[in-house]
C-alpha cells in the first residue's frame, strides 16, 4: 500500500469543529496528516496525526532559507501560495512516502482509500485539483517542478498578498497553477470530481463545480439534502429521490459552524451545524437550521469596500 502524508501549516486558532476533522483523519488510519503549529491546545490527537509545534516566525525562516530571493510571506495566509512548494520545503519529513499533499482543516473526510485507491495512485502523479485537499507523487521531479522554467513562482512567493488578489491561484485550478505546470509537462492529475465543495455566498449547502473548460464555478440549486459522516464514510442523502452518494470530504469554505453533536462517530452536516442524526429514518431529519450566513457575509463585503474606498480617497 502506497504511503500518503497531509502537510498541514496552520498558525492561529483552530476552528470550533477542528475535534471533528481529527476524528475524520483518525478513521484514516493509513493516512498520515502532519502538522506544523502554533495552537498547544489539548487535542486529542489520533496516532496518525504527527504535530510538530513552533511559531510562524519559525516556519517562515524555514521556507526563507529554501529560496535565494526575499519571500513575502507577512501572514498565515499566504501559505497557500507555497503549497505546490510543501514537497520541496518539508521534503526532510516526507522520506519514505510515495505522495505527499495539502489540505485545509475546514473539512471533514469521508473514505480516503475509496477515492485514493491503489488503482488511481498507480495510474496518477497528482490526484485534485484544489487547494482544499491534493496529493501529488513524492519524486524528487515533482517536489522541484513548481520552479521549472517559465513558472511565475517566485513573483507569487515575492509578494506579500495571495496570489488570487493580484492574479489568478498557484495552487488550484488552471490559470498558471501548479496544474498548468503539470500538464504542460506531460504528468497525469486526477481530476474527477469527487469532494463537496459547498458554495461561499449562499445560506444553504449549495455545492459548486469546477469547470476546466471555461475555468470557472457553476453552482447547483438547492437540494433538500444532507451529509452525513458515519464512522469513516462521508455521504449526502437526497431527501427527495432516497439516495446517496460517497465524497471524498465536505469543505465548508471556512463557513461559521456549530457543533451540536455528540457522538464524534455518528452525525449529520447541514447549515450551519454539526447534529446528531438517526440514520434509520433519514427520511424524518431537519435538512437545515435558519442561519444568516448570506446577508453576514454580504455585510462583511460592504465594509471591505467602503474602508478600501475611504483608504483611497
Amino acid at each position: 500500500m502506497k504511503k500518503v502524508a497531509f502537510v498541514i501549516p496552520y498558525f492561529g486558532k483552530f476552528n470550533n469543529y477542528f475535534e471533528l476533522f481529527l476524528q475524520s483523519c483518525r478513521f484514516n488510519e493509513t493516512i498520515d496528516f502532519l502538522i506544523f503549529t502554533d495552537d498547544k491546545t489539548k487535542y486529542d490527537y489520533p496516532e496518525n496525526v504527527k504535530v510538530k509545534y513552533m511559531t510562524f516566525s519559525e516556519l517562515k525562516e524555514k521556507i526563507q532559507s529554501k529560496f535565494d530571493f526575499k519571500i513575502g510571506l507577512e501572514k498565515p495566509y499566504k501559505l497557500c501560495d507555497f503549497r505546490p512548494a510543501y514537497g520541496y520545503i518539508f521534503e526532510d519529513y516526507l522520506k519514505g512516502y510515495d505522495f505527499w499533499g495539502y489540505c485545509d482543516t475546514d473539512i471533514i473526510f469521508g473514505d480516503i482509500r475509496k477515492f485514493y485507491s491503489e488503482e488511481v495512485l498507480n495510474k496518477y502523479d497528482k490526484i485534485g485539483i484544489f487547494g482544499h485537499a491534493s496529493i501529488i507523487k513524492n519524486s524528487r521531479e515533482l517536489r522541484n517542478i513548481f520552479a521549472c522554467a517559465g513558472s511565475r513562482y517566485q513573483d507569487v512567493f515575492e509578494n506579500p498578498s495571495n496570489a488570487t488578489i493580484h492574479g489568478s491561484a498557484f495552487d488550484e485550478e488552471y490559470d498558471g497553477s501548479i496544474n498548468s505546470i503539470l500538464v504542460k509537462h506531460g504528468y497525469k492529475i486526477y481530476e474527477n470530481d469527487i469532494c463537496a465543495n459547498i458554495y461561499m455566498k449562499s445560506s444553504n449547502f449549495r455545492l459548486t463545480k469546477y469547470r476546466k473548460e471555461t475555468n470557472s464555478y457553476v453552482t447547483e440549486r438547492n437540494k433538500k439534502a444532507i451529509f452525513v459522516f458515519d464512522n469513516g464514510k462521508l455521504y449526502r442523502y437526497n431527501l427527495d429521490s432516497k439516495t446517496k452518494q460517497d465524497y471524498l470530504y465536505i469543505h465548508m469554505q471556512s463557513r461559521s459552524m456549530r457543533v451540536r453533536a455528540n457522538n464524534k462517530n455518528l452525525f449529520k452536516i447541514i447549515p450551519n451545524s454539526f447534529d446528531d442524526v438517526n440514520i434509520s429514518n433519514l427520511d424524518k431529519e431537519k435538512f437545515k437550521h435558519f442561519n444568516l450566513h448570506y446577508f453576514r457575509l454580504r455585510s462583511h463585503n460592504l465594509i471591505v469596500k467602503i474602508r478600501r474606498a475611504i483608504a483611497h480617497e
